[in-house]
């Protein structure tokens, strides 16, 4: 598992998120974010804007 947003990789197996990471469907992808992002954009996720944007 890999964060859009920095490249971080998820420890552990990669078909499974893990619980503390964001997932986010944008244009018909999923995407997965990590916490940092997560803690970081959480305004901007929370408004529901494009990770595009933010």
């Amino acid at each position: 598992m890999v964060c859009a947003r920095c490249g971080t990789t998820a420890d552990g197996d990669t078909d499974t998120v893990p619980v503390t990471w964001l997932s986010s469907v944008e244009d018909g992808r999923r995407l997965h974010f990590c916490e940092s992002c997560a803690r970081l954009h959480i305004r901007a996720i929370e408004s529901r804007l494009d990770s595009l944007w933010w």
